[in-house]
């Protein structure tokens, strides 16, 4: 379990990517983080002021002032709207950073899991084999005060699309706000979509995924006419559990969509035929090729959520997989959700993915929207979620600098409107193991050994203890 240790105590710091000509600005010193943030209070008034605001949907507010009233947004527009505000409001000044909306992660396991090689942390799948498991509801087993939750909300993620895994249909995805410890409260929305597999999830062949998929959707459809028959038994048996098919009756009915993962292109084009046939919202998820086929998703208007730096055929589905493949679908008019989807301890990683999307092409305000309101419109929930507007959930984030920067880091972040503090299961192991003279007895556990060290060659000034 040495790797697990070794995972918990290390901050990660992935490699940053390169910057876009219409990017904001990033200060020349970005401000320095305290050792410990202490928690604001609840405010039921936040406001926000002198920051570069980028709404979401491609608008920037210059010097733009937020007004947050009980947890939602209640007025944005220039400086003006500070004055207004009652006394005992909380502000926050934002000059010189940017704000945007909270980021919104999609298709991951938060929540769900907590350590991945430990399997009794596992909530994230239905036990057995049986490929359809529509009626699994994540919301069930999300665990609010899971330690991930602080850490990618520190990264500016404020809104999670908590997706169950396995099966051809793995089952229904919760939408999620990030409040740590509130579990009754952080669900915003269960059963906001039906999440499923393509490629070769059933039977050992997509062909035979594709036909199991078209079985139990045509079950689902007689289904929904004969409950009283399958009751009293006079049915032919069907694919799945009556709560299976259920379960289905929403998404056969256009309510919510269904998050199919799928590489291969013709994986993409099947996938589209059974969206047409059975008149469902389709969302791709994966989508290496699908840059092949993005004239059809475009007609389609299906949205892809894609992970930029997966550019390597780690499979057969994947061989047509590049950088610039979030750029190709958005220039053919495909609307684009940008995702990490490696797993759930790091989801914050998005803002890199975004900027390697903008450095092979992607518009910088193209990206934005891709991890704030692409994502919110994706899976229905564009009325209370992704941008900055009157009547909206209180998501918020202001940063440093250009937020597709890793240079730069969120200063503040408000989840429904308050003002979370900037402390995690990571910042408090980084603050207690800063120093470790405070460990061992009392006594200093610097070394007295002063022999030349391999990587500087330096001299030795005392002489090293004798072994014993």
């Amino acid at each position: 379990m040495s790797h697990i240790l070794l995972a918990a105590l290390t901050l990660l710091a992935p490699a940053p990517a390169a910057r876009s000509a219409t990017a904001p600005a990033r200060p020349a010193t970005a401000p320095a983080r305290p050792a410990t943030a202490p928690a604001r209070p609840a405010a039921p008034v936040v406001v926000v002021s002198g920051g570069d605001l980028h709404v979401g949907d491609g608008t920037v507010v210059k010097n733009a002032t937020i007004v947050v009233r009980d947890g939602k947004f209640a007025g944005v527009g220039g400086p003006e709207l500070a004055a207004s505000a009652p006394a005992d409001a909380l502000r926050i000044d934002a000059a010189g950073k940017v704000v945007t909306p909270g980021l919104i992660a999609c298709d991951n396991q938060l929540g769900l899991v907590e350590i991945d090689l430990e399997g009794s942390t596992h909530d994230d799948a239905r036990a057995g084999d049986h490929p359809i498991r529509a009626a699994y509801d994540a919301s069930r087993a999300f665990h609010a005060e899971s330690s991930l939750i602080q850490v990618q909300a520190l990264g500016g993620v404020t809104t999670a699309a908590v997706a169950p895994a396995g099966g051809l249909l793995s089952g229904q995805v919760a939408w999620v706000d990030l409040v740590h410890g509130d579990h009754r409260g952080a669900l915003t929305k269960a059963g906001v979509a039906l999440d499923g597999n393509l490629g070769h999830s059933f039977g050992g062949s997509r062909a035979a995924a594709l036909a199991k998929l078209h079985e139990v959707l045509s079950d689902a459809q007689v289904f929904r006419g004969r409950k009283d028959a399958y009751e009293r038994a006079q049915t032919r048996p069907f694919a799945a559990h009556a709560l299976d098919l259920q379960a289905l009756q929403p998404t056969l009915a256009g309510q919510i969509p269904l998050t199919l993962s799928a590489d291969r292109a013709s994986d993409i084009l099947a996938a589209l035929d059974l969206a047409r046939e059975y008149k469902l919202r389709l969302v791709v998820v994966g989508g290496a090729e699908a840059w092949k086929v993005a004239p059809e998703l475009a007609a389609a208007k299906v949205p892809v959520i894609v992970q930029p730096s997966r550019n390597l055929p780690s499979s057969f589905d994947t061989l047509g997989a590049r950088l610039d493949s979030a750029a190709l679908l958005a220039a053919a008019g495909v609307p684009v959700v940008i995702a990490w989807l490696d797993d759930s301890h790091n989801l914050r990683n998005v803002t890199q993915e975004a900027g390697i999307a903008v450095a092979n092409g992607l518009p910088w305000a193209t990206a934005l929207r891709a991890i704030t309101l692409e994502p919110a419109l994706a899976y229905g929930q564009g009325a209370t979620h992704g941008s900055v507007a009157v009547g909206k959930v209180a998501n918020l984030v202001v940063w440093s600098g250009d937020p597709l920067e890793l240079s730069s880091r969120p200063t503040d972040v408000l989840v429904r409107g308050r003002a979370i503090p900037m402390v995690s299961r990571q910042t408090l192991l980084r603050d207690r193991y800063r120093s470790l003279d405070k460990f061992g007895g009392g006594k200093s556990t610097k070394s007295t050994d002063a022999r030349p060290r391999p990587d500087t060659g330096a001299a030795a000034t005392t002489a090293a203890p004798p072994q014993k």
